[in-house]
């Protein structure tokens, strides 16, 4: 019998997936807006060493498709 197996995806390979079914549904570019909290925001800049980190926002390209990450004010 097959055993159950679990994907325990990190928050870039998640990010790659979404790219990836973004680029099979329609053929123009893609856009994907995240509005964040504080910790959440720390946790996926902290996955990037050229990012800025003094600003409220930031963009990253994942195979043709932009994803931007607000900073959520409170």
């Amino acid at each position: 019998m097959a055993e159950n197996k679990v994907d325990n995806f990190g928050d870039l390979e998640k990010l790659a997936l979404i790219a990836e079914s973004c680029q099979t549904i329609f053929s123009g570019k893609a856009f994907v807006l995240f509005e964040l909290p504080k910790g959440e925001y720390t946790r996926v800049i902290n996955h990037f060493r050229e990012v800025d980190r003094h600003h409220k926002q930031f963009t990253i390209d994942i195979s043709g498709t932009e994803f931007h990450f607000v900073l959520k004010e409170n």
